[in-house]
Formats: structure tokens, C-alpha cells, sequence
């Protein structure tokens, strides 16, 4: 739990010191020209870095914990209340506060002479406040910080107001936000939604009026350049009133509950559902063009034009074909009833300061909206819903909200335009009154479903939060860390192998099928419409509910023809897709809570290892040329937003990535994963789907690497795994570990195809090669990161913190062990020594994770940047092979007591520098 008022962490980011600095000035030059040509061009760089030092963005440490499902778009609302981070489009992330997305709250007693008193249940202005907010009561004139705290625990949090208005109501306020992630539910986890339901406590001496506003903005997160660039988008395309500022609606919704074979009963659904939806568009320019060839593959052409990222010339005769439009519907609904009395404001416009003042007078004298708001309407918009009750002495009572938003499709930089996931229960149409329909039918749908989602979630967290063997502060971590599953930048698409699935009545065209018992509104939005009507939204809410349930499990093998693709940024600043070797760290939260889009991840790894393209880049590390994808080798990523994801691969432009010697062993080790816990047809089926690829990637690396005909592949004395600065050469603990262990597990796989003979093989190699891991690596203590070389002559004998990971997947797979259950033990309490407790020492910050690589004499390896950090999953993957290994028969009874406290002092300190600092 924080108090508003905790004073922000000073972020600081790590430099390298001045000779460090003088190295690296010739591949700063690289990536500099290379991210401002990309900028210049309108596509987002694969490297999110910014100035001349090229620094990532640096993170806000009051972030919240994010709205939405997965892969629809998020929102994040930060902990003093504000709406803060916004990714609602492929790749890109707005870090902006808008002031305007906001709560406010009011109290009065029953009596008709009492005073009213009401206040923003936000802290955060800065000062930059449009006209229309310059008189609200914002939280901080109240000191409302000093009264509020804070909790999350993904996929909720709890922020709690005690007495808001600060005038001895005796009111206390909870607000608890609820996403729909519900592990194993392939539906309602795709909306794009949230829910926040205000509990009113009233401990004061008398009955209280109190009511809660949501107001919200027609706005995507966009900064004051989008918005001034984008203004007049709707009088120029098409000469129709494309609405980015103009296109509104009230809705309303029916309680009536869906019968229990679609899952819906809901006791809240006592009251009609009333709120507003309203339309934001911007033009998008089209990076690069594709053309599908006739053996299906295809080829990418930049577009030549210079121009802004988000906008372009266009004329009256229409937008230019190097554009393309973006859509969002947005809507914010309440539930009406049990004492509940829900109004609403459409369309006011927050750069009027009249009527900014007529809302907050409005809502201050009557807590409630019935009028219109005065003064002259500009061109921006936002809506209010507002909820009035009254709470008797003692007594507690709910007002209920939901916000969403609907951009039915994912589009690229390509131009292509994927349908989401939930476009399979509210399709899009081609008439942009769609989005709205779709956002207020979502809306509905959060309205009616949130106690069953959250009771779903409770559920599921609930063996973890009793559990009494773990730590406090790990159950927190062990949630919280999920939050990436929503705003990782995730997309989901009804599509397989990059081309859209087809559906019954609809062919290719998402737009074509639509769900049966719905009515649209207007096809058209004549010029000057400031009103549409949606159409029936409770038809549409009863179809996509019953479409829902039919697809909640999908198949049980990760088939994209059920489940789809789903694609998620390595990190808001390294802007690719499914990022093939930390995925393979990141990918156990997939396996555990939503295994069938993990399995869909694996089935379009496996056919990418088939693909070539032969377009021949500058790699940024060197400076040297290679082709972007070569057959056989396993990918680094799927491909880029700016691009065209799974069907242009490899967006990673800085070392060669067919050379890198991790990644056919990921690739491996996560099928053999994946495959347990199966059913056995589903189980042939999936690994019947990657053998090839796994068969292929590996065969080359055993005839490109293994070149001493022993068994173990080496290393080429360049950074050639995912450690991408760090040079090992010859047999390596990292890449080494790894490859038995995949040898191992290509065992396991050719047992489930009917291979028995190639088993045996894959057998009798993985033995070889562990020999040879064994007798060039361990030094009696611990297993050195590299045999010595030219360029490793300083660092071979270094400390690294991952060396175990090969062997941790070996029992994490069921697999022949890579090392010796007393190296394993020996290994981890020298990592534990080293690069958890002697670098908390040398760092001067205490414990804050494994650093990567230590050296003997007890400081940290300096050979590169990679080995002086702290990779948080690493970290992660350190202190879980240390809790596998204290599970093993015959380890001494100490060492297993050790090993499991180890493991939680290791990932401790992520938890102190990343959570709790």
C-alpha cells in the first residue's frame, strides 16, 4: 500500500564512463543515423532512444497497474488517480498525463440547507490545465494525497480516499479497478475494458448524498502537436464528418441478465446501463507497401516520402493511399439502480472555460446533470456520467463505471489491418459508427460481467495469497509482474501466419461478418453530425456474449485458426515483436496462464524457420552486411509494428542473428515445455507442428557450430547469443548448457512423432556434448563463462550469473541432467556469492538482483555494458533454478534449505529495486 503523498524515486540510468565511451562513439554514429532515418521516414525505429546520448525513455515509478485484457490496447492509470500511459495502437506508447480523464467526487448531507463539498479525486495537475478545468477543486487544493493510498495487485488495485473533500464527512472511499485477465479465457481477456467500482462508506453521525462523475476526454493520449495536427481530419476525408472531434452518443443498455448458458449472471444488473460514446480517428502514414507473391511470401517496399509519423498532405479528393485512418471508440457507462441514478453530459468542450465551469457547478449544487452547460462548443469534446446515491448512516453503497474502447483493428505500418481478437464478438463494420456500437456493447458487456471476473480472479490468486510458504512481499511480486501480459504493447489478431482467418459468410474482409441478432446505426456520418444513433445495443451485446462463450477454451493446441496470433513488444524501447531469447524467459507466465496463445507463439516460430529473405542490411554492432532471414536458422523476432509482424521477420538489425547459437536450443527447450500437461492427440498435434522446424534448426547448428565433430557447438568469438555485447568463444556456459539440454529434448520430441530411432540418437549426443560442457567448463567451483580466446582472454574464468540455465530448463522439462546435482548446488552458491551478495557490496546499493558477471577478485566484469547489469529476468531465472534444484532427490538437507533461501534473498532484490525503491 503507497501514500499519495510518497515522494517520487529519482530514476537514474546507468552511463558508461569516458573510455567505455570513446569505444562506443563509431556504433553510436551507427544507430544514430539509423534511428533519425527511421524517424525521418515515419516508421518507429526498433530502438526507442532519443538524444545524442541515445537514452531509452525513462520510466515513471507511479505507473499503476494497467487497464484492459490482453492484446486489445491499454490504459494505464497511474497511483494518485491520473490516466497516464496509453498504447492503443501497434507499437506505440503515449506517456501523457490527461488531467482531463478524471473522477470527481461529492458529499452533502440529506438536508436541504446543507452544504455540498466536492473535489478531483486526482493529485496530479500541473499546471497546464485546460480553461474548462481552471476552476475545479482538484485534490491537491484539498491535500488529498495526504489521505489516499494506494494498492495493486494485478489485474486490480485499490485506491482509498478517507474523508476526500476534507471536511470531517466521515466518508471513506474505495475505488477498485478490475481488468478482465482470467487465466485459460480466451474471450473475455481479449476486451479492451475496465471496470471501477466505488464502494461508499459513510462512518459520519449523519445520512450523506454523495455522488462519483467520470469524465473523459475524446482523446488517444495524444500530445498537443497530434491534437493540432489532427484537428481538422474530419472535414477532409471524404468530406465526411469523420468525428476525431465531432461524433458522439448517449447509450443505454438493458439489465435483464443472459440466461446461465452464457455465463453471464451478474447481481449487479439491477438498473439500466446508461453512458456516452464517442469517436477519435488520426491518419496513420503507410511506412512500407507489401505485395503478396505467388508462392505466398512477401515483398516490402519503403515508401519514399519524408513527412511527419502521423500525418500527411491529403487533399479534397480524399486522403493519400500512403495513409491510412485509425479508429477508437471510446465509451464510459454506470449501472442505474438499487438507489443508484445515473446522468449523463455529451459533448462539452474542455476549452471552454464556461462550460467547464457549468459542469463543476452543476455537479457541485446537484450532483447530478439535467441541463445544458452554456457557452459557445469548439471542437473538442468530453462526456460525463455521473452517479448519485444515497448512503445512510452506517451504511455502504456502490457506484459502478466502466470505460473501453474498441480498435477493432490492428494496423501495421504496412497498411495491413488485422481484426483483434475481440472483433470475433463485436465485429467491425464499415461504417465508422461501429467502433461506437462496439465500445458501448463493451461497456456493457464489463458492466454486467465484473463480479464474475472478479470472483475469477480472487480465485485464481487465492492458493498463491494463502500459500504460507512464500514470502510477503514475493505474493505482490509474483502478480504485479504480470501487468506486462496487458501493457507490454500486446496485439492480438485473428490471423495465422500473418494473413487474416477466414470466417464463415466473411472470406478475408473483417468488416464482412457480422453476428446475428445485431442492428447498426447510420452507414454514413453526414458532414456536420454531431449525434449518431449506435443502434441496438443490447442486440449485439447478446450475440457477442453468446459468441464468447463458444470461443473461451479454443482448442487445446495453440491452433491459430481458433486462438490467433498474439504478438507483444520485447520493451516499451525495443519495439519487436516476440522477441525469440528473452521470450524464452518470459514465456512461463504465457505457459501457465494462457498456454494456447503461448503454443500459437511456437507454431509461428516453427514455420519461420523455413523462410529466407534475402534483403541484405548494415548491422548496427559491427557495421558489417548480412541477409535479414536465412533458412533453417530460428528467428530473433517476429517483425516490427512498422512493418509487416510474421511476415517480415527479423526486425533486430544489430548483430546477425542466424549465427547466434542460443536460439535453435530456446526454440527446443520452450516445445518440450509446452508439449507437457498435454492431451496425448493434442499433444501429437502440436509437436507434430514444430518437429520440422526444431529438426532443421538444429541440424544446421550441429554442422555450422560443432566443429570438432564432438558433439558441443561453439561459439565464434563474437557476441553470438542473446548476451549481444558480450563475447564468448569456443564452448560457453550459457550457450554450451543450453545445447545439451535441447539435445536432450529432441529426444522427448522424436519419442511423440514415432521417431524412436532418431531419440536414441539425440540421446547419445546430448551425452557427448554434456562430457565435453563438463571437462572444458567446471573448475571445480563453478563453470567458467568461456573457454579462453582471443577476445576473452580477460573474462573466460568470469562468474555469470546464467550459467545454470541450461540445466535449469533440463528440470524444468523433465529431461537427463546437464551437470551433477553437486556442481549444480556448488555452481549456484558461487553465483549467490558473487553476483547477488559481493555486487550488492561493490554496487553500494544493497541487494537489487544478480549482476550478470563477476570476477574472482570480487568486482564486477568490465569487459562490456551487458556484463555490468542487472537483467531482471535473469535474475528471475537464477533464483527459480535454485528452487528447482532444492526439489532434487538426494540433495543434503542444508544445501536444500540454503537453495531455497537463496532463491528468494536473489529475487528479493528485484523486488527492492524495482518495486519497492
Amino acid at each position: 500500500m503507497v501514500p499519495f503523498n510518497t515522494a517520487d524515486q529519482i530514476m537514474s540510468v546507468s552511463r558508461p564512463g569516458f573510455m567505455e565511451t570513446i569505444k562506443l562513439l563509431p556504433l553510436a554514429r551507427r544507430v544514430g543515423a539509423y534511428v533519425y532515418n527511421e524517424h525521418l521516414n515515419g516508421r518507429t525505429p526498433v530502438f526507442d532512444l532519443s538524444g545524442i546520448t541515445l537514452s531509452p525513455p525513462i520510466p515513471s515509478p507511479n505507473a499503476g497497474v494497467p487497464l484492459g485484457g490482453v492484446g486489445g490496447g491499454s490504459i494505464g492509470r497511474g497511483v494518485r488517480g491520473e490516466f497516464r500511459r496509453w498504447s492503443l495502437y501497434p507499437g506505440r506508447y503515449r506517456h501523457t498525463v490527461v488531467e482531463g480523464d478524471c473522477f470527481g467526487f461529492r458529499v452533502k448531507g440529506v438536508g436541504e440547507n446543507d452544504k455540498a463539498e466536492a473535489c478531483v479525486l486526482s493529485t496530479v495537475p500541473t499546471g497546464r490545465l485546460e480553461k474548462g478545468y481552471g476552476r475545479w477543486n482538484w485534490g491537491n487544493k484539498v491535500d488529498l494525497d495526504k489521505r489516499s493510498t494506494f494498492a495493486g495487485l494485478f489485474p486490480r488495485s485499490w485506491s482509498t480516499y478517507a474523508d476526500p473533500t476534507n471536511t470531517q464527512s466521515g466518508v471513506t472511499v474505495v475505488c477498485k479497478q478490475i481488468s478482465p485477465f482470467l487465466p485459460d479465457n480466451y474471450s473475455d481477456s481479449s476486451l479492451p475494458c475496465g471496470v471501477f467500482e466505488f464502494e461508499i462508506e459513510n462512518n459520519g453521525d449523519a445520512d450523506k448524498e454523495v455522488s462519483v462523475m467520470f469524465n473523459w476526454e475524446n482523446n488517444d493520449g495524444g500530445d498537443e502537436k497530434d491534437e493540432k495536427e489532427h484537428s481538422d481530419v474530419e472535414s477532409t476525408l471524404k468530406g465526411k464528418a469523420w468525428g476525431s472531434r465531432a461524433v458522439m452518443s448517449t447509450f443505454n443498455a438493458s439489465p435483464s441478465k443472459v440466461d446461465g448458458v452464457h455465463g453471464s449472471r451478474d447481481e449487479d444488473s439491477t438498473g439500466e446501463i446508461k453512458g456516452v460514446t464517442m469517436l477519435h480517428r488520426r491518419l496513420r502514414r503507410i511506412a512500407y507497401k507489401s505485395t503478396e507473391t505467388d508462392s505466398g511470401s512477401f515483398e516490402f517496399t519503403p515508401t519514399d516520402a519524408q513527412m511527419c509519423s502521423c500525418a500527411g498532405p491529403f487533399g479534397s479528393k480524399g486522403y493519400s493511399d500512403k495513409h491510412y485512418v485509425e479508429q477508437t471508440g471510446f465509451a464510459v457507462g454506470a449501472i442505474e439502480g438499487e438507489g443508484v441514478t445515473v446522468t449523463t453530459v455529451k459533448g462539452w468542450d474542455p476549452e471552454n472555460g464556461a462550460q467547464g465551469d457549468g459542469i463543476w457547478k452543476q455537479f457541485v449544487e446537484c450532483g447530478e446533470f439535467k441541463g445544458g452547460v452554456g457557452g459557445e462548443s469548439g471542437g473538442k469534446k468530453a462526456a460525463v456520467v455521473c452517479g448519485k446515491v444515497k448512503v445512510g448512516k452506517g451504511e455502504r453503497k456502490k457506484i459502478v463505471f466502466s470505460l473501453s474502447w474498441d480498435n477493432g483493428e490492428a494496423a501495421f505500418g504496412s497498411g495491413e489491418k488485422h481484426p483483434r481478437r475481440h472483433s470475433l464478438f463485436f465485429p467491425p463494420t464499415k461504417s465508422p459508427v461501429g467502433s461506437l456500437s462496439n465500445a458501448a456493447a463493451i461497456s456493457t458487456v464489463a458492466l454486467r460481467k465484473h463480479k464474475v471476473w472478479d470472483a475469477g480472479i480472487s480465485a485464481w490468486q487465492k492458493p498463491y495469497i494463502e500459500d504460507p510458504e512464500l514470502p510477503e512481499w514475493f505474493k505482490g511480486q509474483l502478480m504485479n509482474e504480470l501487468y506486462y501480459l496487458v501493457d507490454g504493447g500486446g496485439v492480438w489478431v485473428d490471423s495465422t501466419d500473418g494473413k487474416v482467418n477466414e470466417r464463415e459468410g466473411g472470406g478475408k474482409d473483417p468488416y464482412l461478418f457480422e453476428s446475428k441478432g445485431m442492428k447498426r446505426g447510420a452507414d454514413e456520418l453526414d458532414a456536420g453530425d454531431v449525434t449518431v444513433d449506435i443502434g441496438d445495443v443490447d442486440g449485439l451485446v447478446k450475440a457477442a456474449m453468446g459468441m464468447m462463450e463458444q470461443h473461451k477454451l479454443g482448442s487445446g493446441r495453440g491452433d491459430q485458426s481458433s486462438v490467433g496470433t498474439f504478438l507483444y513488444l520485447e520493451g516499451h524501447e525495443y519495439v519487436m515483436y516476440n522477441t525469440s531469447d528473452v521470450h524464452f524467459y518470459a514465456s512461463f507466465a504465457l505457459s501457465r496462464l494462457m498456454p494456447e496463445l503461448q503454443r500459437s507463439i511456437m507454431r509461428d516460430f516453427a514455420r519461420s524457420v523455413f523462410k529466407t529473405d534475402t534483403e541484405v542490411r548494415t548491422l548496427l554492432g559491427e557495421g558489417e552486411k548480412a541477409p535479414r532471414k536465412v533458412q533453417g536458422a530460428v528467428v530473433h523476432d517476429l517483425g516490427s509494428p512498422s512493418e509487416s509482424p510474421v511476415n517480415k521477420v527479423n526486425a533486430y538489425n544489430f548483430q546477425d542473428v542466424s549465427r547466434w547459437k542460443d536460439l535453435p536450443s530456446k526454440f527446443v527447450l520452450m516445445a518440450v515445455r509446452d508439449a507437457q500437461g498435454m492431451r496425448e492427440e493434442d499433444k501429437k498435434d502440436f509437436v507434430e507442428a514444430v518437429w520440422p522446424a526444431c529438426e532443421l534448426a538444429v541440424e544446421r547448428a550441429a554442422e555450422m557450430w560443432d566443429t570438432q565433430g564432438d558433439g558441443m557447438i561453439k561459439n565464434e568469438g563474437f557476441p553470438d547469443q542473446t548476451y549481444d555485447v558480450w563475447i564468448a568463444d569456443g564452448v560457453s556456459t550459457y550457450t554450451g548448457g543450453l545445447w545439451v539440454a535441447a539435445l536432450f529434448g529432441m529426444a522427448k520430441l522424436a519419442e511423440v512423432v514415432g521417431e524412436e530411432g532418431k531419440a536414441k540418437g539425440y540421446v547419445e549426443r546430448g551425452r557427448r556434448a554434456r562430457k565435453v560442457y563438463n571437462d572444458r567448463l567446471w573448475n571445480g567451483e563453478y563453470f567458467s563463462y568461456s573457454e579462453k580466446g582471443k577476445r576473452t582472454k580477460a573474462n573466460c574464468d568470469s562468474v555469470m550469473a546464467d550459467q545454470m540455465c541450461g540445466q535449469w530448463w533440463s528440470r524444468v522439462c523433465g529431461l537427463e541432467e546437464v551437470v551433477e546435482s553437486e556442481r549444480v548446488v556448488s555452481s549456484l552458491k558461487k553465483v549467490h556469492e558473487m553476483n547477488v551478495v559481493r555486487w550488492g557490496e561493490v554496487s553500494g546499493l544493497g541487494r537489487n538482483g544478480a549482476v550478470n558477471g563477476m570476477k574472482l577478485d570480487g568486482t564486477v566484469d568490465d569487459s562490456c555494458l551487458q556484463s555490468k547489469e542487472v537483467w531482471t529476468g535473469t535474475t528471475y531465472a537464477v533464483a527459480s533454478a535454485m528452487l528447482h534444484q532444492a526439489k532434487v532427490e538426494g540433495v543434503k538437507e542444508e544445501d536444500r534449505k540454503w537453495l531455497r533461501e537463496a532463491a528468494f534473498d536473489t529475487a528479493k532484490g528485484i523486488w527492492e529495486a524495482g518495486w519497492k525503491r
